[in-house]
């Protein structure tokens, strides 16, 4: 494996490490706190569902911002698919 094919391996893993990072993030976390967003007791469970809602945004945003950097990377180490 060349020094160039073994940097962009690098970046590469360290990228998917991030973007799983924050998929943990948005698929664990935020949840466990969706009951402290709820209001009096037996209201609404709204606090999971807004955690529900915005986990969908974050995902959809992570996909762009993953390929958005990955295609950068590609390009970066002359490996871009045109």
């Amino acid at each position: 494996m060349s020094s160039q094919s073994t940097g962009h391996w690098e970046r590469t893993k360290s990228l998917l490490v991030k973007t799983l990072a924050i998929w943990v993030f948005f698929s664990f976390v935020v949840h466990w706190f969706g009951g402290a967003l709820n209001g009096a007791a037996g209201s609404f469970p709204g606090g999971y569902y807004m955690a529900g809602q915005g986990s969908q945004l974050a995902f959809a945003i992570l996909i762009f911002w993953f390929v958005n950097k990955q295609n950068k990377l590609d390009e970066e180490f002359g490996v871009a698919e045109d």
